[in-house]
């Protein structure tokens, strides 16, 4: 290996980095968690979501508040996805993934986080894919991303560790680090 090739390390922000290593552990998740989700609320202060994250999670009307991100979040990937010019052996990456958004949309409305999850990533491995092509699936394509942009590269990094959620067994947890993503992609 090339001591000039890039790590992971050298494209993350350092402030970042150890807030990384707070949401997602290197032993995966599960670790202790404070009341409130104080990194889960730095983290998407760092996306730029703070706000309607903060919204769905502590407003009196926070059922509500959810709805409506939905609302913006499925309106955004919807208009995304068909304003993404793909070869058209790739047509069917983009009905696949449209057909997913309600089934995501609807599992979230009913608090069915542990199938919402399922689809989620489901949903963003092929958003990926229609946005950056074959890079999606490279082993630097985190890194690829930070160098576009920070926040964009955060959110795919985040994507990438979506996985190990799938069977933490915390709902409420699941739905925090769903809600994160949900929030990104309606700011979109």
């Amino acid at each position: 290996m090339s001591s000039t090739m890039m790590t992971i390390d050298d494209v993350i922000p350092a402030e970042y980095r150890e807030l990384a290593e707070r949401l997602f552990p290197a032993t995966g998740v599960g670790a202790p968690r404070s009341a409130g989700f104080p990194d889960e609320q730095q983290f998407a202060r760092l996306l730029g979501i703070e706000n309607d994250f903060n919204q769905a999670l502590n407003d009196t009307q926070a059922n509500i508040v959810i709805k409506r991100i939905l609302v913006h979040f499925r309106n955004n990937v919807e208009l995304l996805i068909h304003k993404t010019w793909v070869e058209k052996a790739d047509e069917a990456h983009k009905e696949k993934l449209l057909m997913r958004i309600p089934r995501f949309v609807e599992a979230m409305e009913a608090g069915l986080y542990d199938q919402a999850i399922k689809v989620f990533i489901n949903i963003l491995g092929e958003l990926a894919y229609l946005l950056f092509g074959a890079q999606s699936h490279k082993n630097d394509f985190i890194e690829y991303t930070f160098r576009i942009d920070s926040q964009i590269g955060l959110f795919w990094w985040y994507s990438s560790k979506l996985p190990l959620l799938q069977d933490t067994g915390d709902l409420n947890l699941v739905k925090v680090y769903l809600l994160i993503g949900i929030c990104f992609l309606a700011s979109f």
